[in-house]
């Protein structure tokens, strides 16, 4: 997330310096208004002492211990019969104490009132402030004259004027209504009224503080409504303050820090050591962004670098570019600075929000981006560009963190794509993309989430214990902006949730899953879990060891251990079971294929019937099921069993296990048919039955009402609570074989080319061609062949027919036991 927000420079000690601008210049023009009231105070009653005059001029200098304390000049001095003095062409000039510094005042005309004890200026006043210091007494007459001193012009010299300057030595304060002018090095300021108090040592300057001037070769401004120094405890406060940089000629915006108050603490040598800011305190940038907060509190260095810094009361963040807007709030935000006094860390903490969007150009047709990120603390580390610019590398959000990011699709942009990702702490890495600090990766870790939704309004979501997601690290299409994920890895417990953008006729529209890793690639939209894996929908469960999920069209493969329950639309018997090493699932076409191994094909049961093949197709939509070998030229690989309750003698009942075995096939659940090809082998208690191909038909399992209301299933296949038929379930009705048949049953052998067998009765009805004529073999009976043959499992009698119009004779062959 892009936090420039003028914090990450934050100019506010650029405020500092240029208000201890300030408030130097207005120390020593109180501290040198005291001194000049002493010195006009005594200088009546020294008139008369070691004066020399030069044409009505003379010139007065106090020294102690052999060092010139102050030296005053004037071209004329007059006493007034009412005891005042009038001083003309006044200089005088105050000596630091090693005599490395001179302040000068001057002026036209003073009045000075002994008796009232009031100095004032009759016209402008000027001040020269940490003066260079005249170097013998002659250079010290003559500067005190008004003779600019030799040498190298000193750089820490402060020029003051002002007018209406007014001493009261009984309250110790001086003071002027007019405006004030000073300079010092290069910046020059106004101010409307100043006042001094000696007793409190409290330099104060009224209204209207602006100061301009040029710093590191920009123009610099400050502003403030009154301005005040508190010198014995070395504090400095402005009201309304406003320091403004301004921006190059192209942009013309700067930056600027304000505050209603300011308050700031010197160190004993003057320098700026902490500053408080209160009410409605802002930072602005040259791009447009602004920080707002009720207070902030910096701490700077002995060079006014700034170390630390503190917004509180409720921070809140703007910007509004063309390319980029932004907000954010938050209940505190700390800054710390590197050594350089750029932003190196920044931690917000108290319900953080924010929000941005930005593009790659103005155009109106660009697409945005957009990111949100919401959590109870966030911390930004920033490093310096090329530039010298603070921007964002890293960051984290703990408690309860959630971040959002939209990305535009398509080649308008269009369409949009959402992301979001929660944890109980989010970290992310940013890289600079085109000028604009973009997404890396993200890191999640505790109760993390992962929500995905696509541009036709497909929605993904995943939850698990640690998450890890890769951005892509740029966009090749000139009109996308956005942070599109990679690759996005979600580890222990994951749970997912797939909702489809439309549901397919008779398919679900939500699904779940488990596993123990997931992993989402972003090029190909392909979703890979691994470990203890399951799905989900509201009628199918599926159960493998890996599940690769195609998230746009929702088709999907599993590996390992492959189980399966699908519960058939309208069909109230239990569900319908599988077992494979692989599978393929077709979402859109409701199809289901299952592959076995060598040595361990597929299974599919329900109840007590089931099937085994190589290859089981299980299509949902059609209620069908296909089933075969993937060995070319293998031949009964599928195996079915069927479960068949019919009559036995006297009426009672029989269930029957009938196995069945053959190269193909193909059952339907609407028919109720299973159709057998490419070589059929039935067997069941009575017997077995060899052919080419087998019809075997299902009658609907029968409704009985029990007690008036219960029903259950009469079928030995499942317990079907409904009355409705189970997958394959239901009583045999007949089986229908044909090509090259071959029955064997205990005592006899019966060959033909169709056979029709009905369960009701356990009839076979056997029947050839002209060339090869049905025919059974029986060991007692001898052989018996005939245009048809009808026998009963189990019963030695056969009935013979040859048609009413047939005139093929019946043929029986008795075979006659020998006696020994």
């Amino acid at each position: 997330m892009r936090i420039s927000i003028s914090v990450e420079r934050l100019r506010v000690w650029l405020l500092v310096g240029a208000g201890l601008l300030v408030m130097v210049i207005t120390a020593f023009l109180g501290y040198a208004h005291y001194r000049a009231h002493r010195f006009l105070t005594e200088l009546p009653g020294k008139l008369g002492i070691d004066v020399t005059r030069e044409t009505n001029a003379f010139t007065y200098s106090q020294s102690l211990g052999g060092r010139t304390v102050y030296t005053i000049h004037a071209a004329k001095a007059v006493q007034h019969k009412d005891g005042k003095y009038t001083l003309h062409d006044v200089g005088i000039v105050v000596y630091g104490r090693t005599s490395d510094r001179a302040d000068r005042i001057y002026g036209s005309e003073f009045e000075y009132d002994q008796k009232a004890g009031v100095a004032r200026a009759m016209g402008e006043v000027h001040l020269d402030l940490e003066a260079p210091a005249p170097v013998d007494a002659q250079a010290k007459r003559e500067y005190a004259a008004g003779a600019e001193p030799g040498g190298e012009h000193d750089a820490r010299m402060i020029h003051v004027k002002t007018s209406g300057l007014v001493f009261m030595q009984k309250a110790g304060t001086a003071a002027t209504d007019r405006e004030i002018e000073f300079e010092f090095h290069g910046m020059t300021g106004h101010a409307m009224g100043a006042d001094y108090n000696s007793g409190t040592g409290i330099v104060v300057l009224h209204s209207a503080v602006n100061v301009v001037g040029v710093q590191q070769g920009k123009p610099v401004s400050l502003t403030a409504s009154r301005a005040e120094l508190d010198r014995p405890n070395r504090r400095v406060v402005l009201s309304q303050a406003k320091y403004t940089v301004a921006g190059d000629t192209r942009a013309g915006v700067g930056e600027s820090a304000q505050a209603q108050r300011a308050v700031v603490h010197l160190r004993e040598n003057g320098s700026a050591e902490r500053l408080e800011a209160m009410g409605a305190v802002m930072l602005a940038d040259a791009n447009g962004s602004r920080v707002v907060a009720p207070k902030g509190d910096l701490l700077l260095d002995a060079e006014n670098t700034p170390q630390s810094a503190i917004l509180a009361g409720g921070v809140r963040y703007m910007a509004e570019g063309p390319l980029r807007q932004a907000q954010g709030e938050a209940a505190e935000g700390r800054a710390v600075f590197d050594l350089a006094g750029k932003l190196k860390h920044l931690t917000l903490t108290g319900a953080v929000k924010l929000h941005e969007r930005a593009r790659a150009s103005g155009a109106a047709n660009d697409a945005w981006s957009k990111r949100d990120l919401t959590a109870g603390a966030v911390e930004l580390a920033f490093s310096s560009d090329n530039a010298g610019k603070a921007q964002l590398q890293d960051a984290k959000a703990t408690e309860n963190a959630r971040l959002t990011v939209v990305s535009s699709v398509g080649k308008t942009g269009s369409g949009e794509t959402a992301s979001g990702l929660e944890g109980d702490v989010l970290t992310a890495h940013l890289i600079p993309v085109n000028g604009v600090q973009r997404l890396a990766v993200v890191n999640g870790t505790g109760h993390t989430l992962l929500r995905r939704a696509s541009a036709d309004g497909a929605v993904n979501t995943s939850s698990g214990d640690a998450l890890e997601v890769h951005f892509r690290a740029a966009n090749t299409h000139a009109r996308r902006t956005t942070d599109e994920i990679s690759t996005a890895v979600q580890e222990g417990n994951v749970v997912i949730t797939q909702r489809s953008a439309k549901k397919s006729k008779g398919l679900p529209q939500e699904q779940t899953a488990t596993a123990t890793r997931a992993v989402y690639n972003g090029a190909t939209q392909q979703l890979l879990l691994t470990g203890n894996v399951q799905l989900t929908d509201a009628e199918n469960m599926l159960w493998a060891e890996d599940v690769s999920i195609a998230q746009k069209t929702g088709n999907a493969e599993a590996d390992g251990m492959v189980k399966a329950s699908y519960k058939l639309p309208g069909n109230g018997s239990e569900p319908v079971h599988v077992t494979a090493t692989h599978a393929v699932l077709k979402h859109d076409a409701g199809k289901a294929i299952f592959y076995g191994s060598d040595g361990k094909p597929a299974r599919l049961w329900q109840g007590s019937s089931q099937v085994e093949a190589p290859v089981l197709q299980f299509e949902q939509k059609e209620k069908r099921l296909l089933a075969h070998s993937n060995r070319q030229g293998a031949s009964m690989d599928v195996h079915t069993v069927l479960v068949n309750s019919g009559s036995g003698k006297a009426g009672a009942k029989k269930t029957q296990v009938v196995r069945i075995s053959s190269g193909r096939l193909t059952y339907s659940d609407v028919t109720r048919e299973a159709e057998f090809t490419d070589g059929v082998l039935v067997e069941n208690a009575d017997g077995r039955m060899r052919g080419q191909e087998a019809v075997v038909y299902l009658q609907p399992e029968q409704k009985i009402a029990q007690n008036g209301a219960a029903r259950q299933n009469t079928s030995s296949g499942g317990p079907g609570i409904t009355g409705q038929d189970g997958f394959m379930g239901g009583n045999l009705e007949r089986v229908v074989t044909t090509g090259h048949i071959e029955i064997t049953q205990p005592g006899r052998r019966a060959t033909g080319e169709q056979v029709v067998y009905t369960a009701s009765d356990g009839l076979f009805v056997m029947t050839g061609t002209t060339a090869a004529l049905p025919k059974i073999v029986d060991e007692a009976r001898g052989t018996i062949t005939g245009t048809s043959l009808r026998f009963h499992a189990g019963d030695e009698n056969v009935v013979v027919s040859n048609g009413v119009d047939s005139k093929q004779r019946v043929r029986t062959e008795t075979r006659v036991k020998k006696e020994r």
